[in-house]
């Protein structure tokens, strides 16, 4: 509990009252200012029983989204049955680290909170500091509000960029190059019909001569693999420009993958995730947001698991830092990869399969490669 500065003014008025009327013998005055002192009692009172078990502070969401460079809100709500004695107010605000925040407007006991991410990520974290006042606005004490598990995704605007791309013809999309079932050109066997079979497939000139009811299909080569896979190796601390490095990947990444959705072939990310390889699919833009916004908090805490990560991926993203490790680069260099600068940092080696990216360039290139385009 402390004093205002009106508090601290009213203390010095009313002791100088109650001196003055000691030495002059005025009985009003000293009436007067014991009357102040009741007052200034019974306020304090009012505001010592106010604490955080009668007044509840709650976020209107456990998280807010936004692309990069737009503005999202968030309120915050006090609950307090002593609103109309005590007042309440937000002294102070701290965002999540990499996200700038302010206190847009404020509606009787709504706080209504401004972000803006200055990166692409997800970003944790939302604490404030709630200052009380008596009635008389005399006294004044704080209430702390803190939520850890409060997050804000900032998505890349990569996502919304127009990309330039070969979309290639829909005959030859399938699962694994020249390997599996598809719908390519290449017919190579007949296998019975299913449910989700593609019915224009159903070899109608064995059906008509089989002596049962059953449904033949024509099983084809896929010339484009349905699915190019993506894995992060984010292995280094980059201490105050971490931030500026995952906002580089989470827009490599939204390039690669829109690039990828835009020719019909599905997105995999593959990242390190509590020091197990997790995998994320992404059919359509909403999905490849969502997966790179898991994908950013995400580091490699052992080396050990980077074959893991790379096992079966298309495209490596990784940064100059990871390639200083002799063993990693050659890894690397053994496929294509997107690489993102680290600043005053060379590589052991780069690739000519390798691209190191920049923003607003089109990895259209990099994504034809893959798919065989």
């Amino acid at each position: 509990m402390k004093l205002t500065k009106r508090g601290k003014e009213f203390l010095i008025a009313t002791i100088a009252g109650t001196i003055v009327a000691s030495v002059v013998d005025i009985t009003i005055i000293l009436a007067l200012c014991l009357s102040l002192v009741f007052a200034a009692v019974l306020s304090e009172i009012m505001l010592i029983r106010s604490s955080s078990d009668n007044i509840g502070i709650e976020r209107e969401s456990s998280h807010v989204s936004c692309f990069k460079g737009e503005k999202i809100s968030c309120k915050l709500i006090v609950h307090s049955g002593r609103r109309r004695f005590v007042k309440i107010s937000l002294s102070k605000l701290v965002p999540p680290q990499g996200v700038d925040a302010e206190i847009a407007q404020i509606e009787q006991s709504n706080f209504n909170l401004q972000f803006k991410p200055r990166f692409s990520g997800r970003f944790f974290g939302l604490s404030a500091l709630f200052e009380l006042n008596d009635p008389l606005q005399l006294f004044k004490k704080t209430i702390e509000f803190n939520a850890a598990d409060f997050y804000v995704d900032c998505y890349p605007d990569s996502i919304l960029r127009e990309i330039a791309t070969t979309r290639p013809l829909s005959v030859s999309l399938g699962e694994l190059q020249g390997s599996s079932h598809g719908a390519g050109s290449e017919f190579y066997a007949v296998d019975e019909y299913r449910g989700m079979t593609d019915s224009k497939n159903i070899f109608w000139n064995k059906v008509a001569s089989m002596p049962d009811e059953r449904l033949l299909v024509k099983m084809r080569v896929a010339n484009i693999q349905k699915t190019i896979s993506l894995a992060l190796l984010n292995s280094s601390e980059r201490g105050q420009d971490t931030f500026a490095w995952i906002d580089s990947v989470c827009e490599g990444v939204g390039s690669i993958g829109k690039a990828t959705l835009q020719i019909g072939c599905n997105v995999e990310i593959r990242f390190d995730s509590m020091s197990q390889v997790t995998t994320r699919f992404a059919t359509d833009l909403h999905e490849l947001s969502e997966a790179i916004m898991e994908m950013s908090t995400s580091h490699l805490s052992n080396l050990d698991n980077a074959s893991s990560l790379l096992a079966g991926a298309d495209i490596c993203i990784t940064g100059f830092k990871e390639l200083q490790n002799e063993l990693l680069a050659s890894v690397v260099a053994r496929k294509p990869a997107l690489l993102i600068e680290d600043t005053g940092v060379t590589p052991n080696q780069i690739s000519e399969l390798s691209i190191i990216y920049s923003p607003y360039k089109n990895l259209s290139a990099l994504v034809n490669r893959v798919a065989g385009i």
